[in-house]
């Protein structure tokens, strides 16, 4: 899959993701004989944590940011990986050192020029676990060097099959170091738009950058990304031409976007997948049979139909349909009942138990996909509670501290396996479900490093067969994106990571 040619990668994973953004035009007012400005207004279910790419790991951040910032690789609306700050690499024969040549008219949006010395700073500060959420993306770095003001060399401590696709992340963005302070509340980055305003939960206000590398990449002059929790509000702010997007329509809504003359719909497969999260280390899940039959216990086809009316595809890892990689482990898991109950009496709770699902309040998908769970459930004894939590919350609590038993949530947005998968490590800082197998553990550092794509293939199977009969979680839907749009919006496009790229998009008069 990591095939060099000319400076560009193989082709990665399809499709989209979890959170969202719309955009809108909005005629500006003016001084007498001024030109009207076009904006494009954007609408977001949450206000992001922050706007620094590199203090967190919540997508709603990277949707946005990414018209703030430039990474040094880009990738396509089909996965595959481009030049961006970059123009072009090479890699040396033993897979160790990646010589960048990069762009000589790029400005930060503070009017400062970018060099080599920015990147050089800003990979430092990526591969530092006290300054970077992501880090351990970045950990094979060793050193990064200048070798000229528009060149750099990264050397790895080890191969890194999925460095390239990582360097495309919105978590590598490309920053100024006078600004990393205050980052969060105020970017400077390269990217084709600046920021000029943050409203806490009202929205997020950024204008053209006219010093950006591509002239013609921004084809509007401002963008607001409106904060909108609720999706009827959302769809009502559609149909009344409020906003002009809504990458998030609710699936039961779709047919009203598709009935407006005004409006157009469009439904795309999400690089994304919804899971069941257990907590491994809380009893009882501690057990491998109760994991195990509450995936036995859960019809995953009802849940697609009850939370997002149909608008998805049941699987059985942690990976979606549309990736080179996914296995079809389906036939080997379907639902039963009376295995669940007999795998619940071997682990001593014939009575079933009681739990609690905590879900993530911005987030109907899941709110809806829990209530169908704990409906569920109850064939086999365990009570469910529900609990909504807002999303700090649930980015504290449960992502963090792993103070939880049970929650639905989201992964999206991987170009290369080794993000999808690592996350199960015993080891790894993302690893909220706590779980822990040596053999699988092995399989995913020997595939992190494997040049060979066969092998690859065959390990990240095997890992995929591990999840499926571990259960450190229950595997439930690849879902796909539904988007209404203003009918005068052209070139939107979705990608297969968290960013919603506003260069190229346009709204007519």
């Amino acid at each position: 899959m990591e095939r060099m040619n000319g400076g560009k990668l193989g082709r990665g994973a399809m499709a989209g993701l979890l959170t969202f953004a719309l955009l809108a035009t909005v005629l500006l007012p003016g001084l007498a004989g001024c030109a009207r400005k076009q904006a494009l207004r954007v609408a977001i279910n949450t206000d992001p944590d922050g706007l620094d790419p590199y203090k967190t790991v919540a997508a709603a951040t990277f949707n946005l940011t990414r018209n703030i910032f430039d990474t040094l690789i880009q990738t396509d609306p089909a996965g595959r990986l481009g030049p961006d700050l970059a123009t072009g690499w090479q890699v040396s024969t033993d897979g160790l050192t990646y010589t960048l040549k990069l762009r000589t008219d790029v400005y930060f949006h503070n009017g400062r020029k970018m060099t080599a010395d920015d990147v050089k700073w800003s990979l430092d500060q990526m591969r530092d676990p006290n300054v970077h959420k992501r880090a351990a993306d970045f950990a094979a770095i060793k050193d990064v060097k200048v070798l000229a003001p528009d060149q750099v060399a990264i050397t790895l401590n080890k191969p890194s099959a999925a460095f390239l696709s990582n360097l495309a992340m919105g978590w590598a963005a490309i920053v100024s170091k006078e600004a990393a302070a205050t980052m969060s509340q105020n970017p400077v980055g390269t990217g084709p738009f600046k920021f000029v305003e943050w409203k806490k939960d009202q929205e997020i206000a950024l204008e053209r950058f006219n010093r950006y590398f591509d002239p013609k990449a921004a084809r509007v002059d401002r963008v607001v990304f409106q904060v909108i929790p609720e999706a009827p509000a959302r769809l009502v702010a559609l149909k009344a031409g409020t906003v002009d997007v809504v990458p998030d329509v609710p699936p039961e809504n779709a047919n009203e976007v598709q009935a407006s003359s005004d409006l157009k719909l469009v439904v795309k497969p999400m690089n994304a997948v919804q899971i069941l999260a257990i907590n491994n280390k809380k009893k009882p899940f501690d057990d491998v049979r109760v994991r195990q039959a509450l995936a036995l216990a859960i019809d995953k086809q009802t849940v697609i139909d009850g939370s997002v009316w149909g608008y998805g595809k049941p699987i059985a890892s942690h990976m979606p349909p549309s990736s080179d990689y996914y296995v079809d482990l389906l036939a080997q898991h379907q639902t039963d009942v009376a295995k669940a109950k007999a795998l619940l009496a071997q682990a001593g709770l014939a009575k079933g138990f009681k739990t609690t699902i905590v879900l993530p309040e911005p987030y109907m998908l899941h709110r809806r996909a829990g209530q169908v769970i704990a409906e569920q459930l109850k064939a086999i004894g365990v009570q469910a509670d529900l609990k909504v939590i807002d999303w700090p919350t649930w980015l504290s609590e449960v992502y963090t501290k792993r103070n939880y038993e049970l929650t639905v949530i989201g992964h999206t947005g991987r170009l290369d396996p080794d993000p999808w998968l690592n996350r199960y490590v015993s080891t790894s800082k993302e690893n909220y479900m706590n779980f822990s197998d040596p053999e699988y553990d092995q399989i995913i550092a020997q595939a992190a490093v494997s040049t060979d794509a066969a092998q690859r293939k065959q390990l990240y199977g095997r890992a995929q067969e591990i999840l499926a009969d571990q259960a450190p979680a229950v595997y439930l839907q690849a879902p796909a994106m539904v988007i209404g749009l203003n009918k005068a919006v052209e070139g939107w496009q979705v990608y297969p990571i968290d960013i919603y790229d506003l260069r190229g998009v346009s709204k007519g008069k």
